[in-house]
């Protein structure tokens, strides 16, 4: 969903053989299964829970835990599809470039497959409890975020995460960015070295006011 989301996989020495990567160039896109190391529950399976809630809010209130893509799971374990953009060889081992990733830094690689489309793309498939698609909304940047990013090649990856207003359910539910009431709420989060700081402005529109280093 956020193509300007870049990553490198990073192999240990023994999986890193340049032949493991043998044609692997010839795919467009790639499977990553990985952990979901940052969970706090990773270390105590027995913790999970049957349901969760699903962060959107046109979704229902809580679904089964196998219904979902949760990181909150007996076994916490992710799976993406993601670009493969370059194949490097340094110092004899493999790496991969890749973007589109939604995969938190320093997650590990349990496995990555090609992304096969005739296999993998199933026609007539449904999208279960999943009815809409998701509202992408306007993002404008103020002169002042707009010298932050002066020079950085970050604007476009702000801009795509904030389109899919990546606030959580509580936040959107309280506060819709449709909502005349809503106009002038002030929100934040961390992105690499940024503190983003943003406004929900009038007729839906997302204003990136500053950006701290």
């Amino acid at each position: 969903m956020v193509n300007e989301a870049r990553g490198l996989i990073k192999f240990h020495p023994e999986y890193a053989h340049p032949d493991t990567a043998l044609h692997l160039s010839d795919f467009s896109h790639l499977w990553v299964i990985y952990l979901f190391h940052k969970n706090q529950n990773a270390n105590h399976p027995e913790k999970w829970s049957n349901t969760i809630q699903p962060p959107r809010i046109d979704a229902p209130n809580k679904v089964g835990v196998y219904a979902s893509r949760s990181p909150h799971r007996p076994n916490p374990i992710g799976l993406s599809v993601v670009k493969l953009e370059k194949i490097n060889i340094i110092n004899g081992e493999v790496q991969i470039e890749v973007s589109g990733v939604d995969i938190l830094d320093g997650s590990p690689v349990l496995d990555i497959k090609p992304y096969v489309p005739y296999a993998d793309s199933i026609p007539g498939a449904t999208n279960g409890w999943i009815k809409n698609e998701i509202t992408r909304y306007e993002v404008q940047f103020s002169e002042e975020a707009e010298k932050v990013l002066s020079g950085t090649p970050h604007k476009k990856l702000i801009r795509e995460i904030l389109e899919w207003d990546p606030r959580p359910r509580s936040q959107r539910e309280q506060a819709p960015i449709e909502a005349v009431s809503s106009i002038g709420k002030k929100f934040a989060f961390r992105l690499m070295d940024y503190d983003i700081h943003w406004t929900i402005a009038e007729n839906s529109i997302l204003s990136v006011n500053k950006i701290l280093l």
